[in-house]
């Protein structure tokens, strides 16, 4: 019973991550139409987190020592390396592509590690649940090929090296096994002590709504909540099964597009959604294989 309360608090704080995270795409693209830029938000972005979440390295204990080996390492995979790769990637592709790329990517590479050096069994369901999401991600993507430029093509494997990167981050938190609010507050101070001169410049160069709507959701929402939801996730859950929340990315991102970007969608990211969402359900364990196969020859 407790096991599976705990799982259950995994799978809805897994959830949670995928729901801001597809938004951040989205709301990111809108921040530079109101001309930010993408080293404008990721300085405000961890810079309010850094300041946020520095007591939470103060109340844990956390060594200069580690604040500047494991701290740094897990920052380069989910701190300001990643957020810059992924707006310049999203400057010269799209959000779209975004969602398509980096989530599946990410999987591919985190499920690959955590047989490789966290030694996680996979089962069939699994396997096939994670061959489901990779091809609803590809799916979705498919839709968008005829707009393929070399700026496209520049800013899609930037999203393949954002994959690599949070992959990193995912199975590193696991393997040392630092609790989900040190990895959080490690990722941001780390990144917000780096950020904090060019915040100055963004603070004096721009309206104080701009800063403030941007960086409340930069700053608290995606850097903090998601991250620390993702974090716990993975803890409760295991680096495979909770990179899997990553593939919700894309079905979210694409039907926020349609209400804040004004974007179309197309039977392709239908399609490929509704994979996503099953390949999901089959590799968290919450449809078994057996079912799912009784219900589709019934």
């Amino acid at each position: 019973m407790c096991n599976l309360k705990s799982n259950s608090v995994g799978i809805l704080v897994g959830i949670l991550a995928s729901l801001i995270w597809g938004s951040w795409p989205v709301f990111s693209k809108v921040a530079i139409t109101h001309s930010l830029s993408p080293l404008d938000i990721a300085s405000l972005r961890f810079t309010i987190a850094g300041i946020i979440l520095f007591p939470v390295l103060l109340y844990h204990s956390i060594k200069l020592r580690m604040i500047f080996s494991k701290g740094v390492i897990l920052a380069i995979g989910a701190g300001a390396p990643y957020v810059l790769l992924a707006m310049y990637g999203i400057k010269m592709s799209s959000s779209t592509h975004f969602g398509a790329i980096a989530p599946s990517t990410m999987l591919v590479f985190s499920t690959i590690g955590s047989i490789v050096f966290l030694k996680e069994a996979l089962t069939l369901s699994r396997c096939i649940g994670v061959a489901a999401i990779v091809t609803g991600v590809v799916w979705i993507g498919l839709s968008n090929l005829q707009n393929i430029s070399t700026d496209t093509i520049f800013g899609d494997m930037m999203f393949i090296g954002c994959g690599a990167l949070w992959a990193s981050f995912t199975l590193l938190s696991k393997y040392w096994q630092v609790d989900s609010w040190s990895a959080t507050a490690l990722v941001s101070v780390v990144s917000g002590i780096i950020c904090a001169p060019f915040s100055i410049e963004v603070i004096k160069n721009n309206p104080v709504d701009l800063i403030v709507w941007h960086g409340v959701y930069q700053g608290v929402l995606v850097a903090i909540l998601a991250l620390y939801c993702y974090a716990k996730c993975v803890s409760i859950l295991g680096a495979a099964k909770g990179a899997l929340f990553s593939a919700l990315v894309p079905p979210v991102s694409i039907l926020l597009s349609l209400t804040f970007l004004d974007e179309s969608i197309t039977i392709n990211e239908v399609m490929g959604s509704i994979v996503v969402g099953v390949g999901t359900l089959l590799a968290l364990g919450i449809v078994k294989l057996n079912a799912l196969r009784t219900s589709l020859e019934q």
